[in-house]
C-alpha cells in the first residue's frame, strides 16, 4: 500500500470510529494496537469539542457540561472537519441545532449559539478603518437626504429571544442567569470597532427599523420616512439624526456616498 492510501485509510477510520486497516498500528508492551489507535480517535474528537467549548463558552454553561459534550459529540459525527484553520469548525454548530432533536425545541439555547456565533465571526471580520460623524461635514445640505451608508463588515442584526444578550452578560459576569422569553423578542447589534473588540446591545424598536433600512441600503431620506409613520415627521428626522451620531460613535459606519 502506497503512503497517501495508507494515510486516507488512517484518516477515515479516525473520522468514521473505524479499526485501522491491519498492520498500520503496531502494539506496545502496554496496549494493544486498537487501544493505540483509540487514542487517535478520542484526541481527535476532544480537541474539536475543545474548539467549539471556546467558540461557544455561554452556551456550555447553560447546557451543562454533560450535555454540551453531547451536543458537541453529535455536531462532530455530523461534521467532520474539512478546515485547516480550526477557528471555522464551529460556524455551522447554530444551523445544526436548529434542524436536530432535541436543541431544535429550545430556542434559548439556539439563539444563544446564534448570538455567540455573530460575537466571534465579528471578531474574525476583514479590518476596515471607521468613518468619523465629521466627514459629513464635506456634504451639501441639499444632498444630505440622498446618503447612502457602508457598514462595518462584522455588524450583524438578530432577532433572538428577549433575553438572550442578557443571559451571555450574566454568564460572562458569573451572575444569576434570567430566563429569556420563550414568545417575545429583542432586536441585537453586534459589532467590531476600531479597538478590535466585539460589542452588542440591544435595540430598541425604531433604531432597529432604521438601521434595517440603512443596513438594506436606504438613503437617510428613507430612514426618515419610514420613522415618520411612527411619529411626526419633525420628530422622525430629529430621531434619525440621534441614531446616525450614536453609529458613527459606536464605530459602525465604513462609509457613505450621495449616489
Amino acid at each position: 500500500m502506497k503512503l497517501a492510501e495508507l494515510q486516507t485509510a488512517f484518516q477515515g477510520a479516525v473520522l468514521n470510529g473505524a479499526q485501522p486497516l491491519p498492520g498500520s498500528i503496531l502494539p506496545s508492551r502496554q496496549q494493544g494496537a486498537e487501544e493505540r489507535f483509540k487514542i487517535y480517535q478520542d484526541a481527535y474528537r476532544l480537541r474539536l469539542t475543545e474548539f467549539l467549548s471556546s467558540d461557544y463558552p455561554a452556551l456550555r454553561v447553560i447546557l451543562g457540561d454533560d450535555d454540551f459534550n453531547t451536543l458537541a459529540a453529535a455536531y462532530i459525527e455530523d461534521t467532520p472537519s474539512f478546515h485547516r484553520n480550526a477557528r471555522w469548525y464551529g460556524r455551522g454548530l447554530p444551523d445544526f441545532m436548529r434542524v436536530h432533536e432535541p436543541w431544535q425545541d429550545c430556542r434559548a439555547v439556539t439563539d444563544l449559539s446564534l448570538f455567540e456565533r455573530a460575537l466571534a465571526d465579528a471578531f474574525d471580520a476583514a479590518d476596515c478603518e471607521a468613518l468619523e460623524a465629521s466627514a459629513l461635514g464635506s456634504v451639501a445640505a441639499e444632498d444630505q437626504p440622498k446618503l447612502r451608508f457602508s457598514f462595518q463588515p462584522g455588524l450583524s442584526v438578530l432577532s433572538l429571544a428577549q433575553g438572550t444578550a442578557a443571559v451571555h452578560q450574566a454568564v460572562s459576569e458569573d451572575s444569576e442567569v434570567p430566563t429569556p422569553s420563550a414568545t417575545e423578542e429583542e432586536t441585537v447589534l453586534i459589532w467590531r470597532d476600531c479597538s478590535q473588540q466585539s460589542f452588542y446591545r440591544v435595540l430598541e424598536e425604531n433604531e432597529a427599523l432604521a438601521l434595517d433600512s440603512a443596513v438594506a441600503g436606504g438613503t437617510f431620506a428613507e430612514i426618515c420616512g419610514l420613522l415618520s409613520l411612527r411619529m411626526p415627521e419633525d420628530a422622525a428626522v430629529n430621531e434619525a439624526a440621534v441614531f446616525l451620531i450614536r453609529w458613527f460613535t459606536d464605530g459602525l459606519i465604513a462609509g457613505f456616498s450621495c449616489a
